[in-house]
């Protein structure tokens, strides 16, 4: 899945927008010692949108479980509770389709810890993989958990402010804004559910090797149809 070119301008647009999260989730990073880490935001259980990755692998890992619909991610949210994947290739993996999109990635381990505060409720995941296979120690574990409680907050604060700024509709940014409103339009030229919408978009973006959310801005500007 190419997740393209636009990697780097999201990073950039994390780092002016979100200095505080990038900030942390870079320290998390060191800490931790793990290859790549990502934050995700969630609107609703299963649609969420990245608003950072250290590396276009962190990306393309959370691109391939928005498009499945399935993964660690998903169901640390879901849960609230940590995911650690130590090695891929150890067992049969849970999620056989995501485990041979990751394998040629490079991706051999996968650890995830929910994000939520106490006010707001669950809010996101924090994202680590790493390139070989490897057990978190205690220490890397805690230190994630610590990092994870005070990215939360933070998260939240930080996208607060963004409500009456240029920021709030930066498609850098927030690459999945156009997702829902392309499941509209499917759903309505269709007449079936928005739900089922997202899904066939999802299986079209899969079905292409493209990321959903390439295809979800071709749809909304009228170059393609599903």
């Amino acid at each position: 899945m190419n997740t393209g070119p636009a990697f780097e301008d999201s990073a950039d647009r994390c780092a002016d927008a979100l200095p505080r999260t990038r900030f942390l989730t870079d320290r998390c990073r060191l800490s931790v010692d793990v290859d790549g880490i990502a934050v995700a935001v969630f609107a609703n259980p299963t649609g969420h949108d990245l608003v950072y990755a250290s590396d276009a692998t962190a990306e393309a890992i959370d691109e391939l479980q928005f498009t499945l619909g399935e993964g660690p991610c998903l169901e640390t949210h879901h849960f609230q509770a940590p995911h650690l994947i130590d090695d891929l290739t150890a067992s049969t993996p849970r999620w056989p389709i995501l485990a041979t999109e990751l394998f040629p990635l490079g991706v051999r381990g996968i650890y995830t810890f929910p994000l939520s505060t106490r006010q707001d409720g669950p809010v996101g995941v924090l994202e680590l993989h790493r390139t070989r296979p490897r057990t978190l120690t205690p220490a890397q574990y805690r230190s994630a958990q610590r990092f994870a409680a005070a990215l939360a907050p933070t998260i939240v604060t930080e996208l607060r402010t963004l409500t009456d700024t240029p920021w709030r509709n930066d498609h850098h940014l927030f690459r999945r804004a156009n997702v829902p409103v392309a499941a509209r339009l499917i759903a309505g030229r269709l007449g079936i559910p928005a739900a089922d919408a997202e899904l066939r978009l999802r299986a079209a973006a899969y079905a292409d090797y493209c990321t959903v959310s390439d295809l979800a801005d071709s749809i909304v500007a009228g170059h393609r149809t599903l």
